[in-house]
């Protein structure tokens, strides 16, 4: 019998031992890789959605805070409007009642009838009652001593750019009405229409309620225009007197509604207090505006009801309802002056358009993983038939480091990738295996990490720049209110003409010009540039106007109103903020114009049949920038054909790419092309050289120009010439 050695024995055994594990651990490693990439396909689904349940959630949130604040700050807006309105009203009431408490301490002040030249313009009339006798001795002692309220009608009236008319009515039937439409109060035989004042709802709704009372909206009975009425009963001695009230135009809250910018899936509308839609950008179905439509409160659809009774509650929040079957996310916010309440949607689809992107991203980074992943496990399993056929001495080894190496390490990434579930986006790997296994862990360690980040950026970065958005929004709106921009801006006169414009190098700025009438025949033009840039630079340019406007209002003189002007600014410049002001008072009937400038540029004017010039004037020190300064002023005799220009130093210090500054004299070279040109044709062809100039350079500081023409009457310039002698005065040493 042929011996077997034990060697060879135990080699072929070994060999077909090694061979069988070989063969085994191949089928072993199939089926692990199988499983493997169905887990990793599983996990990655499980990773979306997790993803995109965490991100919508979040999106979502933002959203709704988003157009919350939109709602919060509309409503504010709107509130601030009637609330300024009803201030008007009850200063008018106040007025009223200290004349009745205090008749002795007034003189009579007779009030005329309307008359319909003064159509256009404001104007002070009174209007009877059918029953009341204008002959009355009663009723003329009481209407001398009612009309010296006529001058705060006048001007409260005048201060609000929204109030149509101001009028206080009396129980006795007459009414001192302050308005534009002196010739709508005749009818068609030529005769001044009576006037029921006592029977209209502002009349008996304040008398019932005993305070402020605002009407239901109405359409205007001139013109297809809606309005509201408010009324304030005035009070003496424990009896009612009479009701001061006013009416306001709604067009400013339809302008309201229609600057919520959303988007194509944005709206928004205003829901008075009996649930009704008065002002829309929805062009149909439930939501567009009628002054008659139905009482959302009572809609059939349960969640419109719930809506309209929270918002019209005084509450503020957002809820997800459907409008016209479409799923929308809706934030409403009170205002309280008046019991309506702003409400601004966004459709559900807008609200998730982010997330889907987001999800598609997501998505190709997932599948390009498990690409990677398959290419790496497809590598590993040539790599183990090769070393099938080439290392079978050594097969038992390599069984045991290709089962520590490859098999276990994917088991614990599928089993760390198979713990992402839910919120849990924590991915971390500990084992250094330095092969495709560790890079493939790297790069889910690297995807979860982005994945949290990404979702933070966005989250932050779009709740940031909404805000920054709003605020900056609802700061330039303010301010280009505060300036006047309606042009011509006095077009029942013929003797001037006037045009300007502002526009800051930032969203807002410092810079701002003002114009008004003092009395009939003076008008008072100033020009002023607040240091710094910006919102700071803003809102003293909105405090330094009002005081100057306040001082000039009182009849000062230029001098005195710089000085009283800085005495109080300089009490209240914490932050030690100036501003140089350049201020002038025209005698329209003389062509007169007296003038001070506070470290203003100099002006630039014109004569008839001449060339614009700088004049150069004395300067006095900036407003604000100590106390106690007194200022000099002086005098220009401006004829028929005159031109003064106005200007902030944005003018000539616009800079191109290389830092040129664009000059005084290129802007004298611009006003001189045309020297004919209007006050607007003068500030265009100023801004077109400034642009041409500075081509793609970008604008460092505000850019602020006035134009004032003189034309006169040929009857007061002719006395005006023989009265002033000399053209042009130098500035004198007339202190304010």
């Amino acid at each position: 019998m042929k011996k077997r050695s034990l060697g060879r024995q135990i080699l072929w055994a070994m060999i077909l031992l090694v061979t069988v594990m070989l063969l085994v651990a191949g089928i072993i490693f199939v089926f692990t890789m199988k499983n493997t990439l169905d887990i990793l396909t599983s996990s990655g689904d499980d990773l979306n959605d997790t993803i995109g349940k965490e991100s919508s959630s979040i999106m979502a949130e933002q959203s709704q805070l988003r157009l919350l604040e939109m709602a919060e700050s509309k409503a504010a807006i709107a509130d601030e409007i009637f609330s300024e309105f009803e201030k008007g009203v009850a200063i008018a009431a106040s007025a009223a009642e200290d004349v009745y408490d205090h008749p002795d301490q007034f003189t009579a002040r007779p009030v005329s009838p309307p008359d319909a030249k003064n159509d256009g313009k404001l104007s002070l009339q009174v209007l009877y009652s059918a029953k009341t006798d204008p002959e009355d001795p009663q009723i003329v002692e009481e209407l001398g001593l009612i009309g010296n309220v006529g001058e705060v009608l006048m001007a409260v009236n005048d201060s609000q750019e929204n109030m149509a008319s101001l009028y206080v009515a009396t129980e006795t039937g007459f009414m001192i009405q302050a308005d534009y439409i002196s010739a709508k109060k005749y009818d068609d035989a030529g005769r001044v229409m009576p006037l029921e004042a006592r029977e209209r709802p502002w009349y008996t709704g304040a008398v019932e309620t005993g305070r402020s009372y605002f009407t239901p909206v109405t359409k205007d009975a001139h013109t297809p225009r809606l309005g509201i009425m408010c009324g304030v009963p005035v009070y003496s001695g424990g009896k009612l007197k009479g009701v001061a009230g006013a009416g306001m135009y709604l067009d400013g809250m339809q302008d309201l509604v229609r600057s919520v910018n959303l988007g194509e899936s944005g709206n928004a509308c205003i829901i008075n207090e009996k649930g009704q839609v008065l002002f829309s950008t929805y062009d149909m179905g439930t939501l567009i505006a009628s002054v008659n439509g139905e009482d959302l409160r009572y809609s059939r659809d349960v969640m419109i009801s719930e809506m309209a009774m929270d918002a019209i509650g005084g509450e503020t929040g957002v809820m997800k309802i459907k409008v016209d079957r479409v799923p929308t996310y809706v934030a409403f916010a009170p205002m309280k002056t008046v019991g309506w309440a702003m409400v601004v949607l966004l459709s559900e689809d807008a609200v998730e358009s982010p997330m889907s992107e987001l999800l598609l991203s997501i998505g190709r980074i997932t599948d390009q993983a498990f690409r990677d992943s398959t290419s790496h496990i497809t590598r590993a399993g040539y790599l183990l038939l090769i070393l099938l056929g080439l290392a079978l001495v050594v097969a038992i080894v390599v069984s045991i480091v290709l089962s520590g190496r490859i098999v276990k390490p994917i088991r614990l990434l599928t089993e760390k990738v198979g713990d992402m579930e839910g919120g849990n986006l924590e991915f971390t790997w500990d084992l250094d295996t330095r092969d495709e296994t560790h890079m493939l862990a790297d790069s889910f360690e690297s995807l979860t990490h982005r994945m949290k980040t990404y979702i933070r950026d966005i989250a932050a970065v779009t709740a940031e720049n909404e805000r920054i958005s709003t605020e900056l929004s609802l700061a330039a709106r303010i301010q280009a209110n505060m300036l006047p921009g309606v042009f011509p801006p006095f077009p029942e006169r013929k003797d001037i003409d006037i045009y300007a414009s502002m526009n800051a190098a930032k969203e807002v700025g410092g810079d701002f010009y003002d114009y008004f009438f003092v009395d009939e025949d003076r008008l008072c033009i100033m020009m002023a540039d607040v240091s710094g840039k910006g919102v700071p630079a803003a809102l003293f340019m909105m405090a330094s106007m009002i005081t100057l406007a306040d001082n000039a209002k009182m009849g000062k003189s230029p001098a005195e109103i710089l000085r009283d002007a800085n005495t109080i600014i300089c009490n209240n410049n914490k932050e030690e903020m100036f501003v140089t002001v350049w201020l002038g008072i025209l005698d329209t009937r003389t062509g007169l114009l007296t003038a001070a400038n506070a470290g203003h540029e100099y002006p630039v004017i014109r004569d008839p049949d001449a060339e614009y010039r700088l004049l150069k004037d004395k300067h006095g020190f900036v407003i604000g920038g100590m106390p106690g300064v007194k200022y000099g002023e002086y005098t220009i005799q401006m004829r028929p054909g005159s031109r003064l220009f106005l200007y902030t130093d944005g003018v000539p210090e616009a800079a191109d790419k290389d830092q040129n500054m664009f000059g005084i004299e290129r802007t004298l070279a611009a006003l001189n092309a045309d020297v004919s040109a209007s006050p607007e044709g003068v500030l265009d062809n100023v801004r077109k050289a400034v642009d041409r100039f500075v081509g793609g350079a970008e604008q460092f500081d505000d850019l602020t120009m006035l134009c004032l023409a003189y034309h006169g009457r040929k009857e007061d310039a002719e006395k005006a010439t023989l009265l002033s002698g000399p053209e042009e005065q130098k500035p004198g040493n007339r202190e304010g």
